[in-house]
């Protein structure tokens, strides 16, 4: 997702040369304590930036932060927008409490190198992973082999595996074990009807949800984030598109022991109108934990928002986020799956103590029209950081939903 801060504009932008320009920064948290949250500026040729401004060739831009009051500066990550040329600043705000106000002066400059780890991104034959320096966050199962019964089973539906903090692999299950469609992070409905026919892109019994190519353009590798941008073809059983998906999905810097990632999903009704139903337990968007060692589920403990009720069949009306925690190996982990105000309501959670949870809803489309949908995945360490508190987590989904207010303003140079 692309966190675009509230932005006041104290003054116009002065001419400054391309490759040299300073601005002013100050970060509201608006009321809501925030920690290691994800916090941007968008800066635009004629506003901020001079009317004429063009970003430099060559090794492109860098982005320092330097605190007022003299504290040690911090790197920013500079991306450049494709619909106005201007830029996005982004940076992780380590701690902002509410009444406090974080203060920089930015420089953006021709060139220059972080020092910080970066992320890169891998492609291979039937995966790509997602790095941060050398720690994997990601891997994208992106194979497809209908060749036999067995390979067609193992790839007929793409998803995103979760790696752990501590060499100790996916923290997501794949194919096979207990209900074998469960995979990683993954989206689908078991009631698709498309044109008065109904298909189950859930299980994916006689159809298929297969990668098709990333966006090279859209592919974004820094110190601050990592995000990639794929297509994904939801196939009917005469091998033709019902539904197209694109999925943009942003890792972010973290500290030790915590990962952060945003889903934005936005699904197409291709071939005809479409209804995207089925019930929680077999629709949405949803996190299947890995399983035990003795490959049953993973025995999965929850805690949900303030605003959850029912429970009945394991269903939770009302719910904004869930955390599960688990246990891989030696290691414990809590998992939060972040549901935006923005998607379809009434939304729903399901939450199963073997580790399959996620958000449920039902919405048509017309032919061609599209609808846009977006997550947060949190996951920590939970030995390193122990605090799985509801008021923890509701203040990580406010800091989702609600991002600070950022002023930005020019500087002589």
């Amino acid at each position: 997702m692309r966190t675009i801060c509230t932005l006041t504009f104290l003054l116009a932008a002065a001419i400054c040369p391309a490759a040299d320009l300073r601005f002013k920064i100050s970060v509201d948290p608006a009321g809501i304590a925030r920690r290691n949250s994800p916090t941007s500026i968008e800066l635009r040729p004629g506003k901020e930036l001079p009317a004429n401004w063009t970003a430099p060739g060559g090794n492109g831009l860098s982005a320092i932060l330097t605190p007022v009051g003299g504290a040690k500066p911090i790197n920013a990550q500079v991306v450049t927008t494709g619909t106005t040329k201007g830029l996005e600043i982004y940076w992780i705000e380590k701690k902002l409490d509410p009444g406090m106000v974080s203060s920089y002066t930015l420089h953006l400059r021709a060139g220059g190198k972080t020092a910080s780890p970066a992320f890169n991104f891998k492609e291979e034959a039937g995966f790509s992973d997602l790095f941060y320096g050398k720690r994997p966050v990601l891997r994208h199962m992106t194979a497809y082999e209908p060749a036999s019964k067995d390979s067609l089973h193992q790839t007929y539906k793409t998803f995103h595996h979760v790696y752990g903090f501590h060499d100790d692999g996916f923290i997501t299950k794949g194919a096979g074990g207990q209900y074998t469609h469960h995979r990683g992070l993954f989206i689908g409905f078991s009631r698709t009807r498309v044109g008065g026919k109904q298909w189950d892109f859930w299980h994916c019994k006689g159809v298929s949800v297969r990668h098709e190519k990333y966006d090279p353009q859209a592919q974004v590798l820094g110190s601050v984030l990592g995000r990639t941008l794929s297509q994904t073809g939801w196939y009917d059983p005469e091998d033709k598109v019902a539904v197209r998906d694109w999925r943009r999905v942003t890792a972010w810097r973290q500290v030790d022991g915590q990962a952060l990632i945003d889903f934005v999903i936005t699904l197409e009704a291709v071939s005809g109108d479409v209804s995207l139903k089925g019930d929680p337990q077999h629709a949405g968007f949803q996190y299947r934990a890995v399983e035990s060692q003795t490959g049953k589920g993973n025995k999965t403990t929850y805690v949900r928002s303030t605003e959850s009720t029912g429970g009945k069949n394991d269903v939770w009306e009302g719910a904004e986020w869930v955390t599960g925690i688990f246990r891989h190996g030696e290691n414990n982990y809590a998992v939060t799956h972040m549901d935006h105000p923005k998607n379809p309501r009434p939304t729903v959670y399901s939450t199963r103590n073997y580790g399959r949870f996620g958000a449920y809803f039902e919405k048509d489309l017309k032919k061609g029209e599209k609808l846009e949908l977006r997550y947060r995945i949190f996951i920590v360490d939970t030995k390193k950081h122990s605090n799985v508190s509801v008021e923890r987590y509701e203040k990580k989904y406010w800091d989702y939903i609600e991002p600070a207010k950022v002023t930005v303003s020019t500087v002589g140079n």
